[in-house]
């Protein structure tokens, strides 16, 4: 198992009860400020984990990482407030969750061989695939469709 699995398996858990909470609050404030919350919460919990926690290896911080981390923390930003106002508007935890996820992450590996030099193989094409499909499947469910 690579190094990687076990945390990025954590990582979708945390986004499973993510969307979980983000569907609960949806509707119950605006948009805007839900999306505050949101994110001034993740931040808090970031300042603690960063002040507190051990420090995983000496990674250098450059000009650029901060840069790209900033906008990062941009599109992110646009992602929470278009989230709570998917969910207001009736979006199914499992369509939206699919589609906003399964989106990028099928975005993302389209052009991840051109931004980062990866490989564009027969299973990146299939994985892709499976994507797409699984949005398109779960958003046209009629039982989760208002």
């Amino acid at each position: 198992m690579p190094a990687w699995f076990l945390p990025a398996i954590g990582a979708s858990l945390c986004v499973a009860v993510h969307y979980a909470f983000l569907r609960a609050a949806s509707g119950r404030l605006g948009d805007n400020l839900g999306a505050l919350v949101l994110e001034g919460t993740a931040a808090i919990g970031l300042l603690l984990v960063y002040l507190f926690a051990p420090r995983a290896g000496d990674v250098p911080t450059t000009r650029a990482g901060l840069v790209y981390a900033v906008l990062s923390g941009c599109a992110i930003c646009g992602a929470s407030i278009l989230l709570f106002t998917t969910l207001r508007r009736g979006g199914p935890v499992s369509g939206t969750g699919t589609i906003v996820l399964g989106g990028g992450v099928s975005l993302s590996a389209l052009v991840a061989p051109w931004l980062f030099g990866e490989a564009v193989t027969p299973r990146r094409v299939l994985g892709v695939g499976l994507g797409i499909a699984a949005m398109v499947v779960l958003s046209r469910d009629p039982g989760t469709n208002p």
